[in-house]
């Protein structure tokens, strides 16, 4: 249906930690969660979370995970 893209994480610039609550969000994990789960604030995951959708150009959280998916981020 769709064409896979092949992107690398150095290209869109993604850092270990943003990767880390990408795939914490592809769980179905909440900022708070994911906070509790690595000792940040829900405030600083809200800022991984935008930062990725920036950085993937994704409208939405729905739109970043299939992104991530389609483009081998995540697999």
């Amino acid at each position: 249906m769709f064409n896979q893209l092949k992107i690398s994480l150095f290209d869109l610039d993604i850092t270990i930690r943003e990767l880390t609550v990408l795939d914490f969000i592809a769980d179905g994990m909440t900022n708070k969660e994911i906070g509790d789960k690595i000792f940040l604030s829900k405030r600083t995951i809200e800022g991984i979370r935008e930062s990725l959708l920036v950085k993937t150009n994704s409208k939405n959280t729905a739109a970043l995970i299939a992104f991530s998916f389609r483009s081998g981020i995540l697999t």
